[in-house]
């Protein structure tokens, strides 16, 4: 009868919490998953990539996800992995969006916005360019010819949705191909990632870099003789956060629970100063912290907002046409 009892209170014993495993690709994520755990005791196990490594590790692992939570910059991002079956829907959306904020949610729920950058801005050397460019359309001008950089947009995960952002303002799907071919024609250098574009830029190999906003801004501010322009049109990146497919309840509302914890304003307010660049992002919700210095006020810009359905089902065609592109001489 006692080994009976035992065995039933064994077995009726409450499962230990597994608590989640995030991957994310912002810098501010450790610190955010530390302060979550401190608070609830739910434990989580951060693993930090790179946006675009962090996209290839889910992708790879498809419906086997080792994975419960993935913090990265992209809808369209986000929009590709959900067209793959490999996210969960109606995921609860943020209190307190901002009109910017609403319009980046998700019809489905497949992810929640949790800040913006903008995809693409110019940094740029004034010893070496006395008159940057302001649009897109400006940068085919001879005068810019062999001193722009970008990054790679099959190894850069946040620099796709620039090259959308350029497709499009050029005319859409394939129509934009043209804009492109002329920038190659005329010189465009491409590098792998923000540091190795960034570094290009401030050993004079280019004039002009276009990289992530975050990534601009926190440069520039470490480099104060750089300058940023943020160009006509400028190309909304929400950073978003989503759930794999498949969790169990208790998972599910673990995951709630660090999605909610994320956008609270005390929490917001540790991501921009515990973020490096991904600190400098502009917060989505009407009672955030104002967005740091180096940031102007989104209504001084004329942003765009993608379709993350449209652009994130085009992402494998046009990376590899974009390869090809580039290698061609």
């Amino acid at each position: 009868m006692a080994v009976i009892v035992v065995i039933g209170a064994v077995l009726l014993w409450p499962a230990p919490d597994a608590g989640l495993v995030v991957y994310s690709g912002l810098d501010y994520g450790p610190t955010v998953a530390a302060a979550f755990t401190k608070e609830t005791g739910i434990k989580v196990d951060i693993v930090r990539l790179s946006t675009g490594s962090l996209l290839a590790r889910i992708a790879s692992q498809g419906h086997h996800p080792a994975w419960d939570l993935a913090w990265f910059d992209g809808a369209t991002a986000a929009m590709s992995l959900d067209q793959a079956g490999l996210l969960a829907h109606h995921l609860p959306a943020p209190t307190n969006l901002n009109a910017t904020g609403k319009t980046m949610l998700s019809s489905q729920g497949a992810y929640i916005p949790t800040g913006m950058t903008l995809a693409g801005v110019f940094i740029y050397d004034p010893a070496r360019l006395a008159t940057p460019p302001t649009s897109w359309s400006d940068l085919t001008q001879p005068a810019y010819q062999g001193q722009v950089g970008m990054n790679d947009p099959s190894i850069s995960g946040p620099t796709y949705p620039m090259l959308a952002g350029m497709l499009s303002n050029a005319g859409g799907w394939p129509q934009g191909q043209n804009y492109v071919e002329a920038l190659k024609a005329d010189g465009l250098h491409m590098f792998d990632k923000n540091d190795a574009t960034l570094a290009a830029l401030q050993s004079q190999a280019i004039s002009l870099a276009i990289v992530q906003s975050s990534a601009a801004v926190y440069f520039a501010a470490a480099h104060p003789a750089l300058k940023v322009i943020f160009p006509s049109p400028a190309f909304a990146l929400p950073n978003v956060m989503v759930e794999a497919a498949g969790l169990k309840d208790r998972q599910r509302a673990d995951a709630a629970k660090f999605m909610a914890f994320v956008m609270r304003p005390d929490i917001q307010k540790l991501r921009q100063t515990h973020g490096e660049a991904d600190g400098d992002y502009w917060p989505i919700t009407t009672d955030a912290p104002a967005p740091l210095p180096g940031l102007p006020g989104l209504g001084t810009l004329d942003t765009v907002t993608l379709d993350p359905a449209r652009w994130g089902g085009l992402e494998s065609a046009i990376n590899s046409w974009f390869a090809k592109a580039m290698t061609d001489s």
